[in-house]
Parts: structure tokens; sequence; C-alpha cells
């Protein structure tokens, strides 16, 4: 049964200063709204413990920043342009800080008013920490309030924020735009609020709506590990380095600069850097710098890089929600999907050869050897066995979707398997897929212009837009 938003009234609101970067006109917007939404989601107990640790009075400040481009190329006066929401990857990244005029905001920005929104926890809206999630109490009331960080939440957020900037507008709905973390959160806001939506954009973003966490680690592990051959078939020269550096970190007690010991496991963490056409080189000239030359030990560089990598501090929402992302429900557990998985595969031992990289997985050890997470290794436990869950689809309501939607699918993408975005591509009425055989993960900031032009053909030709984003040098 769907379940929508009964009218969403604006919330309490603030207008900060505005700035140019070139061309881009940037206001900032501060939006104070309920940790626990008073509206009713397709949860069966959707307030229950918000009751019980007192949450339900709680307010959550959301920052956003609305970009319009004021050059030539923009289409129509920018107070006439359409407002569209960006949906920011993750779960636990803020939304991107616009750092020129050019690329996929500002193009976006020549036809649309594009809402930059830090999701809750993230960047400037009520950011969380370590420190403060562990003041609020014990661990079952840690994860109490995290249960209020997920997509449902994001829309409802999102819901507010719309309901606020088009209050004077003739037109309420507003556009979305949704990369990878951001598509499962498309996908709920077309559960439950579609009547907000004009169209949708949906980049490397397909959620997985009919496999279990488990069932989604074990197409994960398969596709870094295409990845991580591909890579070595690049540069056959890292595949020894690699084993070279988790032997070294085996036998010796190898400390990075926060003071931490880094560990053969942890070191495979590097691999986060495969998930990315923009990055993936990177990780060669990480591999390239583990030596001095002639010197058995790991360089300086190397460990300072490295530590950067695989650090979580600052991040900690990252960690402790990822699997909750596919947890759709009551009697979904994710059990530490990502981990089990992984023990049972010979491949990803840190004694093996070649040894495989890992990405974006997260494990119970995080906790104990990472200091910035150690404090939460409790509340991450709680997390991983809750079953309890509320829903964060519809499937009803999206396979009689009416809200235009353009979905991008990589087949070689290594964080959303191809095959499971397919499967949810065919699950949602009025949809189309544009897919790409070179394409990855990255490709909306990478591959700008074939993105925008793959997904904003589908919307023209279903009359969704009329007209293309473009930049200064593309004229759509």
């Amino acid at each position: 049964m769907t379940t929508s938003t009964p009218g969403l009234r604006p919330v309490p609101h603030s207008i900060g200063p505005s700035h140019r970067v070139g061309d881009l006109h940037i206001t900032e917007m501060t939006f104070q709204v309920p940790l626990a939404h008073a509206w009713e989601w397709s949860h069966d107990t959707p307030f229950g413990e918000s009751d019980v640790y007192g949450l339900r009075d709680e307010t959550v400040d959301l920052f956003a920043r609305v970009v319009t481009h004021t050059g030539d190329q923009a289409h129509g006066a920018p107070e006439k342009r359409p407002y569209l929401v960006y949906l920011q990857g993750g779960p636990g990244m803020p939304s991107p800080r616009p750092l020129a005029d050019h690329g996929w905001v500002s193009r976006m920005a020549t036809v649309y008013r594009v809402v930059l929104l830090d999701q809750r926890g993230t960047g400037r809206s009520t950011p969380l920490t370590a420190q403060g999630l562990v003041a609020r109490g014990n661990a079952a009331q840690q994860a109490a309030y995290l249960e209020h960080f997920r997509a449902d939440s994001i829309v409802a957020d999102a819901e507010s924020v719309r309901a606020t900037l088009t209050r004077n507008e003739p037109e309420k709905r507003w556009a979305t735009l949704g990369q990878s973390f951001g598509g499962f959160i498309t996908l709920s806001y077309l559960s439950f609020a579609p009547q907000s939506l004009l169209h949708s954009w949906m980049t490397a973003g397909l959620a997985p709506l009919h496999a279990s966490p488990h069932e989604v680690y074990e197409s994960t592990f398969d596709r870094v590990a295409e990845r991580n051959h591909e890579f070595y078939s690049w540069y056959p020269e890292d595949r020894d380095r690699a084993v070279r550096i988790a032997e070294l970190l085996r036998r010796e007690n190898i400390q990075l600069p926060s003071g931490e010991a880094l560990t053969p496991h942890r070191f495979q963490m590097v691999g986060h850097r495969l998930g990315g056409n923009s990055r993936v080189h990177g990780l060669h000239y990480l591999l390239e710098s583990a030596f001095a030359e002639g010197d058995q030990r790991l360089s300086e560089a190397f460990l300072t890089d490295t530590h950067h990598d695989i650090t979580f501090a600052g991040k900690p929402l990252y960690a402790l929600m990822h699997e909750a992302i596919y947890c759709n429900g009551p009697g979904v557990r994710s059990g530490w999907a990502a981990d089990q998985v992984r023990t049972s595969r010979e491949d990803y031992r840190s004694g093996a050869d070649p040894l495989m990289l890992t990405g974006e997985m997260i494990h119970p050890w995080y906790f104990r050897e990472d200091p910035a997470l150690r404090p939460l290794a409790e509340t991450a436990e709680v997390l991983a066995d809750k079953d309890d869950w509320g829903r964060l689809y519809d499937l009803d309501a999206l396979s009689t979707n009416e809200v235009p939607v353009a979905a991008s699918a990589y087949r070689h993408d290594m964080y959303v398997d191809y095959d499971h975005a397919l499967h949810t591509a065919n699950s949602v009425a009025n949809l189309q897929t544009w897919t790409s055989e070179t394409l990855h993960h990255d490709a909306l900031a990478n591959d700008t212009d074939q993105v925008l032009e793959g997904l904003g053909t589908i919307l023209r030709e279903t009359g969704a837009i009329t007209q293309l984003p473009v930049d200064s040098d593309h004229t759509g």
C-alpha cells in the first residue's frame, strides 16, 4: 500500500549570504526540520524507539546551496527555472561544493535552480560525529537516533525544503538528480512522494530492490575482483608490489602517521580507488611510492596517503549506516554481510597472490582498528543485528510510477551491480535506462557530457524536458 506525504508545509528557514563562482550565483540557506518526521511511511512502527528515547521533539538543521547559472549559455531567467535537488551519494557524504563554473553542477544550473542539499548528518546539516553520538547514551540509544538517517528521512527532509522553496511558486514540484546512493533515495522518493516530482535523473544508483544484503555483496566482490584483474593487466608491476606490501605488513608492526597499526587487510582498503575512471590510475601512483628506491621500509609518503585513504575520521555515518541502505523492511538484517562474503572467498585473503584490493565494503574490524570508529563498535554491532527496519521502497507504487525517469547503469560498475540494476529498472514503470560498457561509477563527474546527454535525450524524448543542460563549450 502506498503511503505519501500529506502536504508538508514550509519549515522555519533562514537565507544566508550569496556568492559568485564565475557565472554561478550561489545562495546559502538553512532549514529546520524534525529529526523524526511525523508523517506515515510504509514503516510498521516508525516512531516506537523515538518515543522511548525522547527523540520525537528533536530538530535537525539542513544546509543547502541554491545555484543558478547567469552566463550567456543559460536558458531563461533564473527565477523562472524549475528547481532540481541533487541527492548525493554515500551514505554520509555532503553535497559538492562548487569550485568553478564548469562541470555537471554548472551545466544543470543553465536550465534549473540546482539545490545542493547537505543530507542530515553531513556537511553543515547538523553533522554527525563520533563524539556527539557517544554523548547520546548507550549503543541502543545511539542506534535509535541513527535510524533517522536513512533514505526515508532524507526524502522527508527534501519534501520540507521543497515546500519551503516553492511556497510562492506556481510550480510546486521539482526535479531530482541522484548519484549512487542518491539513486537509492530517488527510488524512495518515487515510492512515497511521487506527486512532488517533475522528473528524475539517476546516475549509477539503481538500488538492488530484489536482492538481500548478502546477495548484494556476492555480486560486489565479483565486480571488484574483475576490476583488480583489469588494473593488474595495466600495471603488472603493481601486482608484485601489492603482494610485497602485504607480506611486509604481516611480518612487521608498521604504524601509520597517526600511530595506529597498518594491517594487511586495512591496506587492501586502498582498492576503493578502483571504483572510478577518474581515480583508478591514482592507485598505481600510490603503490609505486610504497618503497623508496633501495629501501625495504614503506615510505612516509605512502603511509601518509594510505592513512588518508582508509580512515573514517570525520565520516562515521558512512561506516555505521552503509549496510543498512540494503535493509528494506522488517525481517531484513545486514549481519555484516560484506564480511561474511569476504570470509568465504579464498581470493580475498590478505596472503593471496594476486592480492585483491577491496572497495567500499564495511567490516567489523574497522571498528577495532580505526581509532575514529572504536567508540562506536558496540553501536555498529547493534545496527548489524537489527531486523526491524522500516521500509525504504514501495514496489507496488514503483510498478505504477508515472514520473519520467532516466537512469544510467554501467556494465562494469564496481559498486552497483549491472544485473541487479537492470532487474530494478524493469520493476519501475516509466523508467528508461541508458547503459555503457566503458563508464564507471564516477561517470557523472568524470564523463559529464556523455552522461547528461544520454539521460537528457531520454527525458527530452519523453517530453519531460525541452532543453539539454549545456556549458560554454557545448550548445546541446
